[in-house]
């Protein structure tokens, strides 16, 4: 089979940046150390930045990451359980878990900008909001990552699952963009040009900024 595009550079600049932050704010966090701790605040800002950029890429970019791309309803869901339908770039079950995980990446996020150990480190936020609503986000940032855990998992059974039965390189495909023509999956994705991406980045990073300096 012929390969096309699915993943335009932008879709996979985020990913594999997100697989680096993450990682280091998952490590930084439990390894609770003072000094580390700041730089654990410093990754929090880079993903708010990244997740910025990744849902201003959905609804702008032009390859199978764009959000009108994901078959969220229950019908596509069950013709893929069924192998009624084929579908290029995410299925529905993927699609659900990126909709998912960027949703507990942002509360990750927003409840570190209201978290505070009250000694030494507080999010910038933590000026806005009363004390039941710091005790509430240091909870929420305490718990929520043992989601994001259980998510990691199973993305990374799924990636085996599709690598070993199935005979789908899905990482490869995340690395070169490229994957196998499928009938009746879809066409090739659109590249979206430099200059524009270059722009949706500076948009994502001015936000950022607003967002943690603006207190």
């Amino acid at each position: 089979m012929n390969k096309i595009l699915v993943w335009d550079r932008h879709t996979r600049l985020f990913h594999w940046l997100l697989v680096m932050l993450f990682t280091f704010s998952i490590a930084s966090g439990l390894y609770n150390d003072m000094d580390v701790m700041e730089w654990h605040m410093l990754s929090g800002y880079g993903l708010l930045a990244l997740l910025l950029f990744r849902l201003l890429t959905g609804v702008a970019g032009r390859d199978y990451g764009h959000f009108r791309q994901f078959p969220l309803s229950m019908g596509s869901v069950f013709a893929y359980l069924r192998g009624s339908r084929q579908f290029q770039g995410h299925n529905p079950l993927g699609s659900w878990m990126v909709v998912i995980m960027l949703a507990l990446l942002l509360t990750q996020v927003l409840s570190g900008l209201m978290t505070s150990d009250d000694i030494f480190i507080e999010g910038p936020w933590v000026v806005w909001v009363d004390e039941q609503w710091v005790s509430l986000a240091g909870t929420v940032h305490g718990l929520n990552y043992y989601a994001l855990i259980a998510l990691v998992v199973m993305h990374m059974l799924a990636i085996s699952y599709y690598q070993w039965v199935k005979k789908q390189n899905l990482l490869a495909a995340m690395i070169s963009g490229l994957a196998e023509q499928k009938v009746g999956a879809g066409g090739e994705a659109q590249r979206i040009s430099l200059v524009r991406l270059l722009f949706i980045a500076a948009i994502a990073g001015g936000l950022s900024w607003f967002a943690i300096t603006f207190s």
